[in-house]
C-alpha cells in the first residue's frame, strides 16, 4: 500500500474510532490530527473538512455495510430464515467494524438538522430502504403485514442495531439463543398483528 493510501486509511480509522467514542460534535479536527500523527493541512488535503471526513467514512465503510445488509435481506420466501439471516448479518458486520457500527447507531439519534445528521441522512435512508424492501416483498406471504410494512421494517431495523451492539459489547452473551428468541417473538408479533 502506498504512503498516501496508508495515510488516508489511518485518518479514516482514527476519525471513526473518535467519532464512535466521543460523538461527532465531541471531536475536533485537531484531535483527529493529533491521534493520526498528521497536520491539519494533510487532513484538509484528503477530506477538505471534518464534514468531508464523515462523508468519506460513510462512503467507504458505510458502502460495505449497505452491501452486507443487501445480501442478508435478499428475499428468499422464508420469513423466519430471512429475519435470522438479517440479524446474524447485522451482528457479524458489527463484529467486523465495531467502531463504524457504534458510530452509525449514534448517528441514528442525532437531529437531522445538525451537520452530522444532514450528512448521515442519505446513508440512513438507504439502509432503511433495504429493510423496507424486504418487508414489502414479504407481504405476499405474511398478509397481516399489509399496510404495516414500514412500521415492521423500522422496528426490526432498530432491533438489529440494538441487539448487534449489545452482543458486540458483551451485554448479551448467548448469541444463538438471543437471535432465536428475538426472531420468534418478532415473527409472532407480525403474524398476530
Amino acid at each position: 500500500m502506498e504512503k498516501s493510501s496508508e495515510t488516508k486509511k489511518n485518518i479514516l480509522e482514527t476519525a471513526t474510532r473518535l467519532f464512535a467514542s466521543k460523538g461527532y460534535d465531541g471531536v475536533g479536527v485537531q484531535e483527529i490530527c493529533n491521534e493520526s500523527n498528521i497536520t491539519k493541512p494533510t487532513l484538509y488535503y484528503y477530506f477538505t473538512s471534518k464534514a468531508g471526513l464523515l462523508s468519506a467514512i460513510l462512503e467507504e465503510t458505510g458502502f460495505q455495510m449497505l452491501k452486507s445488509f443487501e445480501r442478508c435481506a435478499e428475499y428468499r420466501h422464508d420469513f423466519i430464515g430471512s429475519l435470522t439471516s438479517i440479524l446474524k448479518g447485522s451482528i457479524e458486520f458489527a463484529r467486523l467494524q465495531p467502531d463504524f457500527y457504534r458510530l452509525s447507531c449514534a448517528l441514528q439519534n442525532v437531529s437531522s438538522e445538525s451537520e452530522s445528521g444532514k450528512i448521515y441522512r442519505d446513508f440512513s435512508e438507504k439502509l432503511e430502504k433495504i429493510f423496507q424492501r424486504f418487508f414489502e416483498q414479504s407481504v405476499s406471504e405474511i398478509g397481516n403485514m399489509k399496510g404495516k410494512e414500514i412500521l415492521f421494517s423500522r422496528i426490526f431495523f432498530q432491533t438489529c442495531l440494538a441487539v448487534s451492539m449489545d452482543i458486540v459489547s458483551g451485554r448479551l452473551q448467548d448469541e444463538n439463543e438471543i437471535c432465536t428468541s428475538i426472531i420468534h417473538s418478532f415473527a409472532y408479533g407480525v403474524v398476530a398483528g
